[in-house]
C-alpha cells in the first residue's frame, strides 16, 4: 500500500518556518529584555538623583537651622551669662561649617549651586565672626556695648543675605527635584508598560509554541497510526505471498513426485524424485526465512541441515540406513549462502542414499557440521559401496556437477575421498564469502 508523504514534507516545511520565526521572536525578546534592563537601570539612577536632591535640600535646611542655633546661643548668653550658652554656640558654629562642606560635596556637579555656595560660605563666615565679636564685647565691655553692636543691624543684614542664599539654593533644588521626579515617574511607567508587553509577548509565544507542538504531535500521531496500519497491511500481504510461495513450492515438489511415480522409466523417475527433493530443500530455506509471520535475513544452518537430512532420507529394501549427525556449533548464514548449502547437502545425502546402499545394503550416513578457524566445514560420509575413481576425481552426473557449481558460487571447496568402505564429501567455505569480482 503506497503512503503519501506530501503532508509530512509540507508539515516539516511549516515546522522549519515556524522554528525560524520562533528564533527571530526569541532574539527580539532577548533584545527587548536587554532594553528592559537598561530602562530599569536608568530608572534606578533617576531615583538615586531624586534621593540626592532631597539630601541637598535637607542639608541646606539643617545649615539654616544651625545658623539659627548660633544666634540662639548668642542671645542666651547675652540674657544670662552662662558658659553653657557659649558651648552651644561653639557646637552650632562647628556644625554649620560641617554642613557647608557637605553642601559643597553634594552640589559639586552643579555650577550654579557652587557659585551660590561660595557666596554663602563668605556670608556664613562673616555672620559667625559677627556673633563671635558680640560675645567678646559682652565678656570684656559689658552687656550695653554688645547690645549697641547688635543695634547697628549688620548682623541682621548678614543673616538676611544668608536666608536669601539658602532660599535660592532651596528653590534650585526644588526645581531639580520636580524635574527628576517627573523623569523617574516616566521611567517607572515605561518600565511597567514594557514589562507587561514583554510578559504578554513571551506568554503568547509560549502558548503558540505549545499549541503548535500539540498540533505537530497530533499530526505525527495520526501519520504514525497510518504508517502502522499500512505496515500491518503490507505485513499481511507479505505473509500471504510467502505462504503462497511455500505452498507453490510444495505443490511443485508433489507434482514432480507424482509424475515420478507414474513414469515407467526408472531413470526418469529417479530424476523427477531428485528434482522434487531439490525443490523441497529450497522450500525449507524459504520456510525458515519467512516463517510464522516474521522476516529474517539469516538462517540457522545447523537446524536447516538437520531438516534437509530428515527430508532426504530414503528407505531401502531393508529399511533406512542409519543417520548420525554431529552439530559442533550453531551458526547463522545469509540467504545467498543458505540456499546453495541446502542444495549441496541435499544432493550429497541423496547421492549417498541412492548409490551407496544398493540391493538393501545396510549402512550409516554421517553428517558432521562445525567451524574451523574462519571456515565452515560440512562433512558428509557413508560406509556404502563408494564412488568409482573416475567419478570421485572429476566426473559424476547432474547432481554432482550441480554440487561443484554451487560450491564455486559460495567460494568454497569440495573434497571427495574414497574410503574403505564408503565415500566422504568435505565441503568448506568461508564464514563471509566475498562477492564475485567482475572480469
Amino acid at each position: 500500500m503506497p503512503f503519501n508523504t506530501d503532508p509530512s514534507l509540507a508539515r516539516r516545511m511549516v515546522r522549519a518556518r515556524a522554528a525560524r520565526l520562533s528564533a527571530l521572536l526569541l532574539g527580539g525578546l532577548f533584545v527587548g529584555f536587554l532594553l528592559l534592563v537598561a530602562v530599569f537601570i536608568e530608572y534606578r539612577r533617576a531615583i538615586d538623583w531624586v534621593d540626592h536632591t532631597r539630601e541637598v535640600i535637607s542639608t541646606v535646611e539643617a545649615l539654616q537651622s544651625a545658623l539659627s542655633d548660633t544666634e540662639s546661643g548668642e542671645r542666651g548668653y547675652l540674657l544670662l551669662p552662662d558658659p553653657g550658652h557659649l558651648a552651644a554656640y561653639e557646637e552650632a558654629r562647628e556644625h554649620s561649617r560641617r554642613l557647608l562642606d557637605s553642601v559643597g560635596s553634594l552640589t559639586a556637579d552643579n555650577p550654579v549651586q557652587q557659585d551660590t555656595l561660595k557666596a554663602l560660605r563668605a556670608l556664613t563666615a562673616q555672620r559667625l565672626d559677627q556673633i563671635g565679636e558680640v560675645l567678646r564685647q559682652a565678656a570684656e565691655g559689658g552687656l550695653e556695648r554688645a547690645l549697641a553692636t547688635i543695634r547697628e543691624g549688620t548682623g541682621a543684614s548678614t543673616m538676611a543675605g544668608i536666608r536669601r542664599l539658602t532660599a535660592s539654593m532651596r528653590a534650585e533644588e526644588d526645581m531639580l527635584l520636580d524635574r527628576r521626579s517627573r523623569h523617574a515617574t516616566i521611567l517607572e511607567l515605561l518600565t511597567i508598560a514594557y514589562g507587561v508587553v514583554f510578559a504578554s509577548v513571551a506568554g503568547w509565544l509560549a502558548l503558540s509554541t505549545v499549541r503548535r507542538l500539540e498540533r505537530d504531535y497530533q499530526a505525527e500521531r495520526a501519520e504514525g497510526q497510518a504508517l502502522a496500519k499500512a505496515l500491518q497491511e503490507n505485513r499481511i500481504l507479505l505473509d500471504e505471498v510467502n505462504h503462497r510461495v511455500k505452498n507453490s513450492l510444495q505443490i511443485v515438489a508433489n507434482l514432480l513426485r507424482t509424475q515420478a511415480l507414474r513414469h515407467r522409466s526408472q531413470e526418469v523417475r529417479q530424476e523427477l524424485l531428485d528434482s522434487s527433493s531439490r525443490v523441497l530443500a529450497i522450500a525449507e530455506v524459504h520456510r525458515r526465512l519467512y516463517g510464522e509471520g516474521a522476516v529474517y535475513d539469516t538462517v540457522e544452518l545447523s537446524d536447516l541441515i538437520r531438516s534437509i537430512a530428515e527430508n532426504a532420507a530414503q528407505p531401502t529394501a531393508s529399511g533406512e540406513p542409519t543417520m548420525s549427525m554431529t552439530i559442533r556449533a550453531p551458526l547463522s548464514a545469509p540467504v545467498d549462502t543458505a540456499v546453495p548449502v541446502a542444495l549441496i547437502v541435499n544432493e550429497l545425502l541423496t547421492n549417498s542414499y541412492k548409490h551407496a546402499f544398493p540391493a538393501g545394503r545396510p549402512g550409516t550416513v554421517t553428517v558432521d557440521f562445525g567451524v574451523s578457524g574462519s571456515e565452515i566445514r560440512i562433512d558428509v560420509a557413508d560406509d556404502g559401496v563408494g564412488l568409482p575413481e573416475e567419478v570421485a576425481s572429476n566426473g559424476g552426473g547432474f547432481g554432482l556437477n550441480t554440487v561443484r557449481n554451487l560450491t564455486r558460487q559460495i567460494r568454497g571447496r569440495l573434497e571427495i575421498e574414497r574410503l574403505t568402505p564408503g565415500t566422504r564429501f568435505l565441503l568448506t567455505f568461508p564464514l563471509k564469502p566475498k562477492a564475485p569480482t567482475q572480469a
